[in-house]
Order: C-alpha cells, then sequence, then structure tokens
C-alpha cells in the first residue's frame, strides 16, 4: 500500500513547494534574476520577419541590482549604440551623438523585443496578479501597477513544479493582444537561458525574436556606468 500512495505524496509535497498565492507566485518566478545580482550577460539576438532574411546581433547586457543595466550592441551598424535603463527611465545612446535621447521601456530594440524585455522585466514589480482556478500551470491574470504602462494587463503562466515563468501575453489598453514571450529553456541553475518574442500584431504573428543568453558573467561593476555620461565612455 505504502509504495502506491508514495508517489502521490510525493508530488503533492512538489506542488506545495510553490505557493499559490498570486504575490508569492511573482516573486518566486523572479527569483532567476535574483541569482544574478551584478555582473555582464552576453546576449545574442535572432530576429526572423516574414519576408527578410534573419536578423543577428551580440549584445552585453551590464547589470546592477534590479534596476539598473546597460546594453551595448557590440555587431553589424548598430555596434556601440547602447540601451541605459535606470528604474522606469531609458536612455538611448548613439555614438557621435551629442547627447543621449530619453526613449520609452516599449520601444522596439531589435526586432520583437523592446527595452524592457533586455532590461529584466520583474513581474512583482511591475503587476498584481489574479489567480485563475485550474490545474497543470498556475496561470494569473495581471494588471500593471504604474497608470501608463504600455501593457496595463498581461496573462502569466507560470510551472506549478518549479515556479518558473513559461509564457507571458501582454496587451494594450485598447486589450488587443500585442506580444507573446515564450520563456524556453533554463539551465541547472534557473537562471534563464532562452527566450522567444512574439509579434502578435504584425505579419499574423510570424515575426519571431529570439534571445540566447550564452553566459553570465558575475563581477563588480562601476556605479558610474549606470549613468547617462558613465555609460557612454563604456567602451
Amino acid at each position: 500500500m505504502f509504495s502506491s500512495i508514495a508517489p502521490v505524496l510525493i508530488a503533492a509535497s512538489v506542488a506545495a513547494a510553490v505557493p499559490a498565492d498570486p504575490a508569492a507566485l511573482l516573486l518566486r518566478a523572479d527569483a532567476p534574476h535574483d541569482r544574478f545580482s551584478e555582473g555582464v550577460i552576453h546576449l545574442r539576438v535572432v530576429v526572423n520577419e516574414r519576408g527578410k532574411k534573419p536578423l543577428e546581433n551580440l549584445l552585453e547586457l551590464f547589470v546592477k541590482g534590479t534596476d539598473a543595466s546597460l546594453c551595448v550592441f557590440r555587431e553589424g551598424k548598430q555596434a556601440g549604440r547602447k540601451i541605459l535603463t535606470v528604474g522606469n527611465k531609458v536612455w538611448l545612446i548613439v555614438p557621435g551623438a551629442s547627447r543621449p535621447v530619453p526613449v520609452s521601456k516599449s520601444q522596439r530594440l531589435m526586432g520583437a523585443a523592446s527595452f524592457g524585455d533586455i532590461a529584466r522585466l520583474r513581474f512583482a514589480d511591475e503587476y498584481a496578479g489574479t489567480l485563475r482556478p485550474g490545474d497543470g500551470d498556475f496561470v494569473l491574470d495581471l494588471t500593471a501597477k504604474r497608470k501608463g504602462a504600455a501593457y496595463p494587463a498581461a496573462v502569466l503562466w507560470i510551472g506549478r513544479d518549479d515556479g518558473l515563468a513559461r509564457r507571458l501575453r501582454l496587451s494594450l489598453a485598447s486589450k488587443k493582444e500585442a506580444k507573446e514571450v515564450t520563456f524556453t529553456g533554463y539551465g541547472d541553475d534557473h537562471r534563464l537561458h532562452t527566450m522567444e518574442i512574439r509579434d502578435l500584431l504584425a505579419a499574423g504573428g510570424q515575426n519571431r525574436t529570439s534571445l540566447v543568453f550564452e553566459s553570465y558573467e558575475p563581477k563588480t561593476l562601476d556605479p558610474a556606468i549606470f549613468t547617462p555620461d558613465g555609460a557612454r565612455a563604456v567602451p
């Protein structure tokens, strides 16, 4: 009798390890970001748009804490271009330009990827959630905490067994679905390794942007690089 009951008890204990409280689920889904709080992420972005040749670029993402990042393009025509994100403020820094240009987090970076995607969206900071009933993955309806958010509503799927984000659908203020993000691969350390972003507003949803997090390099970074003037000096 014990042998038949044991798997059920084990499964129940695993499920219980992931809390069903919406706020706790969002914090759990953010945990992979917390495992890498400072250093450089080497990131490859591949854009596949209908009727066009694939576009690829290598980026370096300097991160410090939960709200500061500097993205540097390393290849192609955009080499040397930078995006600085500090809290809700974002600047575009173009080589040779006299000053950084303030932009929105929702502005396109490459393909379907926006500045906010690269800056490591934190669910618990940006959204409040309501849990839908049902088995399988946890499904949360999200409402933006900040007025004027580019995507005021979203739906997030979280793995019931591990608490990791699986899929995210973002909607505009008009309630029209605009973007779908699939978190396609995590490492043994639960750090994100691959994700795909699908543009739902163009080409029948066929335009896709893949992000591959090739390596994580922990290191102490100078806080000055997370200022517009300091970021411009980063080689």
